[in-house]
């Protein structure tokens, strides 16, 4: 988009004053060097974020690469890490919630994902953010769909079961309770196994829980927003209702999700759908809802010093900025076409510290990597990352991650140290 658009009728400079950049120089200066050692900068409609030093200095960035090129099957690749062939195509945010809700018991949800009320979210298979691959039911994550009011509380108030609600509980939890007995076997105490019953077990639990997760929710869930960037207006500001959702759910003090995904559907849809969709006009959809976006993202991070409870905290957060793939470095009238052949997705906080920050490969000037990762790549990590184990049967095998790793320790070893920065 720098180079491609410089002399056009809406060109990145205009776009960029039109979009508040003000006296702010174009690009900063370099951010780091790539692994073919080509300086890399943070483009003009970042500026939000170039405006945080703080949050940059701890960015880690990596350049990948795949072959699926339509939102359809891009979007489960690098929401899951696997393909929609796979029967292991689960989301990150269902490996977090099987893993913590086997560990420690509560009424509330592990992981949670917020969907913006678009039309075109089913039809790009925007919902693999919630698939649970082979998890089974009781590892899925609860989905939060956004109107253009915020977020409906009508299932959460349960208001169909008028006002019996504790006594419903009770009979179900009886004769769930009776039929469960008939699967101890005899002489043992243990259990067979039976998951249909623990998916209905875990879905009756969180049914009952749905008063407790209203109150982690917050007041602001059920509200909406208008947003304004870039001289433009919008009744319904999905990022802003989302990012503050999303926010508010991480910093709960004390039933705080592990997990929260955040889709973003943009201030205004750009012409080809979603946020980011630009096969026309580029330069003016993407610059508007980029800029917001980061806006919104940025004021709901802690600056130094600054330690708002009801911010997040990338001493102890993580934020993850994804794609299922980029843009093409060419023109297509006003537009750009999909990309896969080289795209970067990045991270800031959490284990993300100074010392990790920089860029993982490399694109070279016509556009395709040189030296890249894969969706499972990065997938795995963010597990490893919060201290779950890549290579199981549900999630993923040594020879589904780059490296030549052909044992369970060598494939941690490249996940360690490529894609999470650490001394393997």
């Amino acid at each position: 988009m720098w180079w491609t658009f410089q002399n056009t009728p809406v060109s990145v400079t205009s776009e960029f004053a039109r979009c508040g950049g003000g006296n702010r120089s174009l690009l900063e200066a370099p951010f780091a060097s790539d692994a073919g050692g080509a300086q890399v900068r943070l483009g003009p409609y970042l500026y939000p974020l170039r405006d945080r030093p703080d949050i940059v200095r701890r960015m880690r960035m990596w350049v990948m690469k795949h072959d699926q090129g339509a939102h359809e099957t891009g979007v489960p690749l690098t929401m899951c890490g696997h393909p929609m062939t796979s029967p292991r195509m689960a989301s990150t945010a269902a490996h977090v919630q099987r893993f913590f809700s086997e560990r420690q018991e509560r009424t509330t949800p592990y992981s949670t994902v917020v969907y913006p009320g678009l039309h075109d979210l089913t039809a790009h298979n925007g919902e693999a953010a919630s698939a649970v691959g082979l998890h089974g039911g009781s590892a899925r994550p609860v989905s939060l769909r956004l109107g253009h009011g915020g977020l409906s509380e009508e299932g959460l108030g349960r208001t169909t079961v008028a006002g019996r609600r504790d006594e419903l509980d009770a009979v179900v939890r009886y004769y769930t309770q009776r039929y469960g007995a008939r699967l101890i076997r005899p002489g043992t105490g243990e259990r067979v196994r039976a998951p249909a019953m623990t998916d209905w077990e875990a879905a009756r639990a969180a049914l009952e829980g749905a008063e407790d997760f209203r109150a982690v929710l917050g007041p602001g869930a059920s509200q909406g927003a208008q947003g304004d960037e870039c001289g433009e207006h919008s009744e319904a500001d999905f990022t802003t209702m989302s990012l503050r959702l999303g926010a508010e759910l991480l910093t709960h003090p004390t039933d705080a999700p592990k997990w929260v995904t955040v889709v973003d559907g943009g201030l205004l849809p750009a012409v080809g759908g979603g946020a980011y969709d630009t096969h026309f006009e580029h330069v003016h959809h993407s610059a508007r809802n980029l800029v917001h976006t980061m806006r919104e993202l940025t004021s709901r991070i802690n600056e130094p010093g600054e330690n708002d409870p009801s911010k997040i905290d990338l001493d102890r957060q993580t934020v993850l900025l994804t794609t299922e793939f980029g843009r093409t470095p060419f023109a297509i009238g006003d537009g750009l076409n999909h990309w896969t052949e080289g795209y970067v997705v990045c991270a800031f906080g959490g284990p993300f510290d100074e010392e990790r920050a920089g860029i993982v490969g490399a694109i070279g000037p016509d556009g395709y990597a040189t030296e890249w990762v894969t969706p499972a790549d990065f997938r795995a990590a963010m597990l490893l990352m919060q201290g779950m184990w890549p290579f199981t049967s549900e999630s993923f095998a040594v020879g589904d991650v780059s490296g030549g790793a052909t044992t369970e320790a060598e494939g941690t070893a490249f996940l360690r140290e490529v894609m999470l920065g650490y001394p393997a």
